[in-house]
């Protein structure tokens, strides 16, 4: 009885964040073709998402006929001739370019290069009226100086906006991390393409009478982070757009997916689409794509790689100026204590 109490109370605890307005910033970071019908769930009325990539230059037929904004990427350097035909063929007016160009197991590309690619390939669409997003770096410490030597290389190119991404626990690491990454370049306008917590999931380590309480704790804290996250980014208006990763069913090595087991919404996918679930897919096996970032879905445990500068130098960054929600933080930070404190009771115990 006393497990069953702790574990509804975690969950009643999860429904007390909640979605803002519904806004044009919001995105989704989807691809997954083998259950292309989950896509519905964020295109409906109550739905905040108005746009979506999926790390491809065109969009598949289950993304084109979804009524919400495509976004196309040149992901690396292949077929990158072809990519102005393909922007074209699709009428997009705004393009991605270089996922994670600083990161081996992605685009992995020397700044020098992606520049003459850049000026080759990418700059001339500007004159079409198309706006350009730059290399999308990772979040680690390769990310940023991979960017200013790209700068460095590419004096005259037409950047409108920095996608970035990010990984990492507490919001505090990731606020710093957006406002160094704006005092470092900040006449452009930054969209976050793809963030997480990635809080472990800890339940296959925990006796089985504990699991529902660790996984309770765990998701609590992902819907605490997501919930404050895209209230304050909604906040700054040099933050365009942002997607959470990911819009993905359960894996065993992750609770940030905002999917369940059917492809419906959770109750995180809830607050981040700001709609319940209209469509669900059932497959014997739910399988999703498989994702490739520095440190996402296949490598949770890389999650802290951010620098967490000093809480000293947050004033200068301007993320703690604004004070955003104190109480609701606070009275959700306590509730996290307590639960943990009870967490470590009932271990003793």
């Amino acid at each position: 009885m006393f497990f069953f109490r702790v574990a509804l109370w975690s969950s009643s605890a999860f429904l007390l964040v909640s979605a803002q307005n519904k806004t044009s910033k919001r995105g989704l970071a989807f691809s997954s073709e083998q259950t292309p019908g989950d896509l519905n769930n964020a295109n409906q009325t109550k739905s905040h998402i108005s746009w979506q990539y999926d790390w491809g230059n065109s969009p598949p037929a289950y993304i084109a006929v979804s009524n919400i904004e495509y976004i196309p990427m040149q992901w690396g350097t292949g077929k990158i001739e072809q990519f102005a035909d393909a922007v074209a063929a699709q009428g997009a007016k705004t393009i991605l370019a270089f996922n994670e160009p600083d990161f081996d197991k992605e685009s992995n590309m020397l700044a020098t290069d992606a520049a003459k690619l850049w000026k080759q390939y990418l700059e001339p669409l500007k004159a079409k009226g198309i706006r350009l997003g730059g290399p999308a770096v990772t979040g680690s410490p390769t990310g940023r100086p991979w960017l200013a030597e790209f700068f460095e290389a590419c004096t005259k190119c037409s950047v409108d906006f920095l996608p970035i991404h990010w990984y990492g626990e507490g919001t505090e690491g990731f606020y710093n991390y957006l406002w160094e990454v704006h005092n470092q370049f900040p006449k452009l306008p930054i969209w976050v393409t793809e963030y997480a917590s990635t809080s472990k999931n800890e339940t296959g380590r925990t006796a089985p009478p504990l699991r529902m309480f660790r996984r309770s704790r765990n998701t609590l804290e992902v819907a605490e982070f997501l919930n404050a996250t895209i209230t304050y980014m909604d906040t700054l208006d040099w933050i365009e757009r942002y997607a959470w990763f990911g819009f993905f069913r359960p894996r065993e090595d992750a609770i940030y997916n905002l999917l369940g087991d059917d492809g419906g919404l959770n109750k995180l996918g809830q607050i981040y689409v700001g709609a319940k679930t209209t469509h669900t897919q059932i497959v014997s096996k739910a399988p999703t794509k498989s994702y490739h970032t520095v440190n996402g879905a296949d490598l949770p445990s890389q999650g802290i790689v951010t620098t967490y500068a000093s809480v000293a130098n947050a004033a200068v960054r301007g993320w703690n100026a604004f004070g955003i929600e104190e109480r609701r933080q606070a009275f959700g930070f306590g509730l996290s204590l307590v639960v943990s404190a009870l967490g470590a009771v009932c271990t003793i115990w």
